[in-house]
């Protein structure tokens, strides 16, 4: 794909952004951020590195007669994002990790060299959210989409 960003470091050499990491998982909140970066992107000719990230603590091993059955969300969502990123006409690329979502957005952006990170709001008041959490620690522009 033409507008596939090459594996490994990406690299820029421009001003405005460069390298902008939105956390993705398909809800709602992650549309309105990926949407947002696309914008964002497409005007300041920069990439996309779209993160999904595994939380550990959530229920990611079912089990159905004895045998585990490991259901695959990354993939689910690197299809989905195929074929909605085909007609954005930015580069990009998918990459799917395990872990704190906050802390691995952290590390993935450092990794990169990424200018920003852009995540959606979180869906629930009840409990703490990764934007909140980047907000305290990330070491460059976080961008929250409602």
């Amino acid at each position: 794909m033409a507008n596939r960003l090459p594996e490994g470091r990406f690299e820029t050499g421009k001003d405005g952004a460069g390298i902008l990491v939105v956390g993705y998982d398909g809800t709602e909140p992650s549309r309105n951020a990926l949407a947002y970066a696309v914008g964002l992107a497409r005007r300041d000719r920069a990439g996309l590195l779209v993160a999904f990230v595994e939380c550990l603590n959530s229920a990611s091993f079912w089990f159905f007669a004895g045998s585990p059955i490991i259901p695959d969300p990354a993939e689910d969502l690197a299809d989905d994002l195929r074929e909605e990123m085909r007609h954005h006409g930015v580069p990009w690329r998918f990459v799917s990790v395990r872990g704190d979502a906050a802390r691995e957005l952290e590390s993935l952006a450092a990794a990169h060299m990424a200018d920003a990170i852009v995540v959606g709001r979180s869906r629930s008041p009840w409990h703490a959210s990764v934007a909140r959490a980047l907000v305290r620690r990330a070491r460059r522009t976080v961008l929250v989409v409602p």
